[in-house]
């Protein structure tokens, strides 16, 4: 009987979503799920959790590795928890990412029509890098109690204690550079989640890949009325030298969340200093973006899997872009579109989605502002039907009453999950209502890392939409 804190030989079976591998153990077959092994190998782990139904254990000894196996790219890998594949070779990694989501997705669709994960062009003479793709960066920041050291990095795993992340491969370089000057050269103070105090909690940054621009963000323990009262003058100061130092920075924000939560930023922000919003560049377009505006992360593969919709996509159809945004992908088919619907239920986007269309001179729009669900009603009272409708959801997947109202709103749904667990949960609901899967394919948005971004195209021949308005 396997029990907590056992070394034991396991045989890597296969690979699973979440970063973990599966083996089995003793004349049960008791499942045990291990980290950072790799299907194939022969490893001695030791259990750290343990429960009815199966254990999880981590490695402390390779006794047959896998040829895929690599030096972690990353100094601080055995540290941080971001990059979980890092010891994998990048092509094995998306043949791993192709496995998982044909075991996940099975007994729903045939195995045909899951096509191999799109992953990132490693050629430098053509543009793209592997490494840097990151161009949202989120960083925590605490500091020592003694020596008043800033630190400024990730979480470690199932942990708040901090990783000081001087050097982030993920991340485009100058953010190191920034990052530091940072650690030299902020005096207010920074934040202590145990005691609650302390002024910089976090900091943000959204960087352009067509041109480096970047907007900074502070995360600040306080709320307006301190700020104004208290650090207004100083924060001032400290945004005048952060963008005299750094040409890239062309605005700085700060953003109030004095509350005791797991959020990094609060609902409330204001300029300190500079511009609004910077301009990226996918195909023919270009977007402002603000300091919190959604935008996908690894521009890189964002082109690659917008390109795959349009591909999906007649001409001249009448196109819902729901969950819009600031109007990614809509405004990147409006060249097919004879007209496209843009649904949204935050004012701020709003109004960067107007920016844009504007922007790109797209005049075959139309806006809907409000909740998702009451809109979809909407729609279906005044018998508005769409040729596709395209759903980018978060991680939690979509409400289930909101997806049974798009049923009633189109015979074609493009859905882009970033969790392949509740997609797979959404198209059961859909198959169930007639509608049959035509393809999926994975893109690798965050390489190196288990997670895997997911293109859906399903339709519906039951029915030809009758309206269009």
């Amino acid at each position: 009987m396997i029990k907590l804190n056992d070394i034991v030989e396991l045989d890597i079976i296969k690979p699973c979503y979440g970063g973990l591998s599966l083996a089995r153990y003793g004349e049960d077959n008791f499942v045990v799920f291990v980290e950072n092994a790799i299907k194939g190998e022969k490893v001695k782990a030791q259990i750290i959790s343990l429960n009815k139904t199966f254990a999880k254990a981590k490695v402390i000894e390779i006794i047959n590795p896998s040829h895929h196996r690599i030096k972690p790219f990353c100094p601080m890998y055995n540290a941080c928890d971001n990059c979980d594949m890092g010891y994998i070779e990048y092509d094995k990694t998306l043949k791993i990412k192709n496995e998982i989501l044909n075991d996940i997705f099975n007994n729903v669709v045939e195995k045909s029509q899951i096509q191999p994960p799109v992953g990132m062009n490693i050629a430098m003479n053509k543009g793209e890098e592997l490494l840097n793709y990151r161009h949202k960066v989120q960083f925590q920041i605490r500091q020592t109690k003694n020596s008043k050291r800033i630190l400024a990095g990730y979480f470690k795993k199932n942990s708040h204690e901090i990783i000081n992340i001087k050097f982030c491969p993920s991340n485009p370089s100058y953010i190191n550079d920034i990052t530091q000057f940072i650690r030299d050269n902020f005096k207010l103070g920074c934040y202590d989640e145990k005691k609650h105090k302390g002024l910089l909690k976090n900091i943000l940054f959204r960087i352009s890949k067509d041109n480096g621009d970047i907007l900074f963000t502070m995360v600040l323990n306080c709320d307006e009325d301190e700020f104004t009262k208290y650090f207004e003058n100083e924060i001032f100061r400290f945004s005048k030298l952060i963008m005299k130092n750094f040409s890239q920075i062309k605005g700085v924000f700060v953003n109030f969340n004095p509350q005791k939560t797991n959020k990094i930023s609060g609902d409330k922000s204001l300029k300190t200093l500079g511009e609004d919003y910077i301009i990226e560049r996918l195909g023919n377009f270009q977007y402002k973006i603000g300091h919190k505006s959604f935008f996908q992360i690894n521009p890189y593969i964002a082109e690659k899997l917008f390109n795959a919709i349009e591909e999906n996509i007649k001409k001249n159809s009448y196109i819902l872009d729901a969950y819009c945004g600031v109007g990614a992908i809509g405004i990147y088919l409006s060249e097919k579109a004879k007209k496209i619907a843009f649904l949204e239920s935050e004012k701020n986007s709003i109004e960067m989605l107007k920016q844009n269309l504007e922007l790109n001179d797209i005049k075959n729009s139309e806006i809907f502002f409000g909740d998702a669900k009451r809109v979809f009603v909407d729609f279906e009272n005044q018998n508005k039907v769409f040729d596709y409708v395209i759903i980018d959801p978060p991680r939690q997947g979509c409400d289930k009453e909101g997806l049974k109202a798009i049923l009633k709103l189109t015979k074609n749904i493009v859905y882009v999950s970033c969790n392949p667990m509740t997609l797979k949960r959404d198209m059961e609901i859909l198959i169930s209502h007639g509608y049959k899967v035509k393809s999926i394919q994975g893109f690798d948005m965050f390489p190196y890392t288990h997670h895997i971004e997911t293109l859906c195209i399903l339709s519906n021949d039951s029915e030809t939409p009758k309206s269009h308005d």
